[in-house]
């Protein structure tokens, strides 16, 4: 453990402070095969119990490729599960200043902040990931952190997001748990639900939505 640790120390220090990888006349990275292969050879150390070797396999990839997001993310688990959650917490920083629009290190570093009672700093993360992207993952996480402080409203708007993204999507599952989230919703929000407030107001826009949402069951 402590040899690992040590090898880890050092890894973020040099991963921190190298300088980007040298490029193709076309401006591609030249190695990010080279460092997809460093992040293989680690998974496979890492099967073997062998964290030290995992740890130098993932900081060289990030050396040699410092675009490269999976090496990030592979040595930020690592050190979670060895429960070092402060040098995770600085890999996952490195990672989201170095890899643009990196929402899969923003929602990790987002369940990490969870762990660590800092609430306000993973709400920033899932809503910035939300922002970043189309994908339904980030905002179901918001959601579920919305469920879980009790929220409903937020929760509310978040489900009807993720219902109209599953429905665009055509994925019919996902539009069924959409629904059943978003009656449950309803209940827990009563006259806190805008959509359904809307019924009653003068503005013709928010008395169309409620009309609408009353009509899906929604």
């Amino acid at each position: 453990m402590i040899r690992a640790r040590l090898a880890f120390a050092g890894a973020l220090a040099w991963l921190v402070s190298s300088a980007p990888a040298p490029a193709r006349a076309d401006g591609s990275v030249w190695n990010t095969g080279t460092a997809a292969e460093l992040v293989r050879q680690g998974q496979e150390h890492l099967r073997k119990g062998d964290e030290a070797v995992a740890t130098h396999r993932f900081a060289e990839a990030i050396r040699l490729d410092p675009s490269y997001g999976p090496a990030y993310l592979e040595l930020a688990a690592l050190r979670e599960r060895s429960g070092d959650l402060t040098e995770a917490e600085r890999t996952y920083d490195v990672a989201i200043r170095s890899v643009p629009d990196f929402v899969p290190a923003l929602r990790a570093r987002a369940a990490l902040l969870h762990r660590l009672g800092e609430y306000e700093r993973e709400m920033a993360d899932l809503e910035t990931a939300v922002r970043l992207t189309d994908e339904p993952d980030p905002l179901r996480d918001l959601a579920q952190r919305h469920v879980e402080d009790r929220a409903w409203p937020a929760a509310l708007a978040t489900w009807r997001k993720i219902l109209v993204s599953s429905e665009r999507r055509g994925d019919e599952r996902a539009t069924r748990e959409a629904n059943l989230q978003i009656r449950a919703l309803v209940i827990l929000c009563a006259e806190l639900d805008p959509v359904f407030a809307g019924g009653k107001d003068r503005d013709w826009v928010r008395r169309a939505e409620a009309a609408v949402a009353r009509r899906r069951g929604l």
